[in-house]
């Protein structure tokens, strides 16, 4: 279950943007799986709802985009709330 490993890395990568941006918070989250990443699409999104309790990205959708042919797992884009 690599997946949750994954997640946590992207949290880590959400939280410094969040950061960087000075947001308060996550609208929306939309990730990009190649068929060929080695990455089950369902236990991704199972462990995102898990890890997002509490978060910045606690009331921001998960967005999953299957790419054919592809071996990447990309943080494709992420909707944030600014002030």
């Amino acid at each position: 279950m690599h997946e949750y490993s994954l997640v946590q890395a992207m949290f880590d990568q959400i939280d410094r943007m969040v950061a960087a941006q000075g947001a308060r918070s996550v609208r929306r989250v939309r990730v990009r799986i190649g068929s060929q990443a080695g990455v089950e699409p369902s236990l991704f999104h199972t462990a995102y709802e898990i890890f997002r309790v509490k978060t910045v990205c606690d009331d921001a959708p998960l967005q999953i985009v299957a790419v054919e042919n592809s071996d990447e797992l990309v943080l494709d884009q992420l909707e944030l709330e600014v002030p």
